[in-house]
């Protein structure tokens, strides 16, 4: 289920890009799910910030329902992570209302992270939908 609905006239643009790691899965997955990864190198004004949705804390940790938003000047990143599988998948689902630009221009709905181990070197895969 995807939560933005896309407007009439909108069409869909996947921006895929890879990368390799010297590096164990187990080890990857655990510098790509530390929310310290993303909130320790904010550059101001810009900031991301992550939260559980019951108990309206901050989240330390990337589980299934966390909320999250990146947000700063011309950019509106608000979403939920619908879908973890450890050490190889992980969906963010950006909801109605994220931008970067201009609302018009670019609305992302979805960012995926897949990893794939072989020889002891991981790929990362990011996958953004718009």
């Amino acid at each position: 289920m995807i939560l933005q609905p896309k407007p009439p006239g909108f069409k869909d643009n996947v921006f895929t890009f890879s990368f390799s790691v010297d590096a164990t899965a187990d080890k990857v997955w655990s510098w790509l799910n530390d929310t310290k990864t993303f909130t320790d190198t904010q550059v101001w004004p810009w900031r991301v910030e992550f939260y559980h949705p019951e108990s309206h804390e901050q989240a330390f940790d990337f589980k299934e329902g966390v909320l999250t938003n990146h947000h700063g000047p011309m950019v509106n990143f608000a979403g939920v992570l619908t879908k973890i599988e450890d050490n190889h998948y992980r969906d963010l689902q950006y909801t109605y209302g994220s931008y970067a630009l201009n609302f018009r221009w670019f609305r992302p709905y979805r960012l995926e992270f897949k990893t794939d181990e072989s020889n002891g070197q991981t790929t990362v895969t990011g996958i953004l939908s718009t």
